[in-house]
């Protein structure tokens, strides 16, 4: 039997919930304040509670936090006014699960309680800590995957850290570039001097070659008096990692190729050439041997680059990596959002498994780090996971644009209707009207299925609910 505590002074809705509960085929436990409701969670152990906020005594706040920590596996459902929206704001900072709005719809409760329950269910399946351990600092960014593409790129990267030579990094964005740049480094005889990245797609031209070579006194407008060394002298018996070198310049890159083969630099405003012992490790999202044969990249230089080239391979060439990483991007950011994260559905684990990854790696990161901030409990559910990733595509520039026109099509006899008719707040009216429609017509789509039409519309089936609640069509 699935126990519900219910917690409200209120005995008039005590009762109301106890025959709500019963009839959906829960086992409903009351208590009339907090003080009786912990005492209550010790002794029956309820998988969720409702906790309204009003109590006598203790108020409902102060025994959300008691509850989460005595007792972080329950689920707390919090019961508040509808304009009590910094109750609403401090319930969820503290881990509320979910909040009831007053006047309570009994509908509302049920989906909550649904997809309570869900939490637990996957809970259940979950070991009870993350699989690793270690601190936040000890886990860091690194570079994850045990795939034949990520055991041949472990192998080139100790066959890079062996020795001095230059090196290029070619791969997607997204794709671990810099934590590849960073793993030869470390893995070198360089490892305890400087590792210093620069980022060549961010910085303007003139300020690039500054950046890279530093300047002296009075060589431009705004010159710091004393001069600045640049990131070659920075990176003086380490390594310059420089990132994304296709922007530079054919100038620019004839000063790096000259510094490269003579391992001396020139300050900007000076005449001094000064010796430098740095490695060169480069990356770029872009196909060099295309530049060059375009004439936008220097021949000579990409050859340089390329005595020794690395290719990072896309997330979706290596997809039985993904539940590797998901597991160290969740240790990773548990410190970021102070909370445990135990893992994620198998639900939630195969649309991730089977989605593109256009923006490879640091989608992934990104998503997991959305969805570990958005998830209500310490797992991870389909809901909390990116439109996207529910749906498993990205929208098209090519369908948004026809989507458009089409679109634009029927509105632009609407609006010359309303205009005629002199009709006011068309905005309102059209936006209803496509909201209730789009609804109705996924509704049909999936035979009134409430949980495939909110996955579908990219909303979550509490406020699919309400649309529906709103809505005088009768659907």
């Amino acid at each position: 039997m699935k126990d519900v505590l219910v917690i409200d002074d209120d005995k008039k809705i005590c009762w109301a919930f106890e025959q709500f509960l019963e009839s959906e085929g829960y086992r409903p436990i009351i208590a009339n304040n907090a003080e009786e409701g912990l005492r209550r969670i010790a002794a029956d152990k309820p998988d969720v509670v409702l906790l309204d906020v009003k109590l006598p005594g203790m108020s409902g706040l102060e025994a959300l936090g008691e509850i989460k920590a005595r007792h972080p596996w329950v689920i707390v459902v919090i019961i508040t006014a509808y304009d009590d929206v910094e109750t609403t704001i401090e319930a969820m900072r503290l881990q509320a699960f979910d909040f009831v709005p007053k006047p309570i719809d009994l509908d509302i409760v049920k989906s909550v309680l649904e997809q309570a329950f869900r939490t637990q269910s996957v809970r259940s399946t979950l070991p009870t800590k993350t699989a690793d351990e270690s601190s936040t600092a000890e886990i860091g960014h690194r570079l994850v995957g045990k795939s034949s593409q990520m055991r041949e790129i472990y192998k080139l990267i100790g066959i890079m850290a062996s020795n001095t030579m230059t090196v290029l990094i070619e791969g997607e964005t997204g794709t671990g570039k810099d934590l590849v740049a960073h793993a030869i480094h470390k893995g070198s005889s360089r490892k305890d001097a400087p590792f210093v990245p620069v980022d060549c797609g961010a910085l303007p031209d003139d300020l690039l070659e500054s950046e890279l070579f530093g300047y002296e006194a009075g060589a431009f407008t705004d010159a710091k008096k004393e001069g600045k060394p640049g990131r070659f002298e920075l990176a003086n018996g380490g390594t310059l990692f420089l990132d994304e070198v296709s922007n530079m310049t054919p100038t620019l890159q004839a000063k790096l190729l000259r510094a490269l083969q003579t391992q001396e630099i020139e300050r900007l405003g000076g005449t001094q050439r000064l010796k430098v012992d740095v490695r060169v490790i480069a990356a770029t999202n872009q196909e060099l041997s295309e530049m060059v044969k375009r004439g936008q990249f220097r021949e000579d230089l990409y050859y340089r680059f390329k005595r020794i080239a690395l290719h990072l391979p896309p997330l979706r060439e290596r997809q039985e990596d993904i539940p590797l990483l998901i597991t160290h991007f969740l240790q990773l950011i548990q410190e970021e959002l102070d909370k445990p994260i135990r893992g994620i559905s198998k639900e939630g684990m195969e649309l991730l498994q089977d989605y593109p990854w256009p923006g490879n790696v640091r989608e992934l990161e990104n998503c997991i780090r959305s969805a570990g901030s958005l998830c209500r409990a310490d797992v991870i559910l389909p809901d909390d996971l990116p439109p996207e990733i529910r749906t498993g595509h990205q929208v098209d520039s090519t369908g948004t644009s026809q989507l458009e026109m089409s679109l634009k099509s029927v509105l632009k006899d609407v609006t010359k209707e309303a205009i005629t008719q002199g009709k006011r707040e068309l905005y309102a009216e059209v936006v209803a009207l496509l909201d209730k429609s789009l609804i109705e017509l996924v509704l049909d789509e999936f035979s009134g299925n409430h949980s495939k039409t909110a996955d579908l519309l990219g909303m979550s089936r509490t406020t699919l609910l309400k649309k529906i609640k709103q809505s005088n069509s009768g659907f």
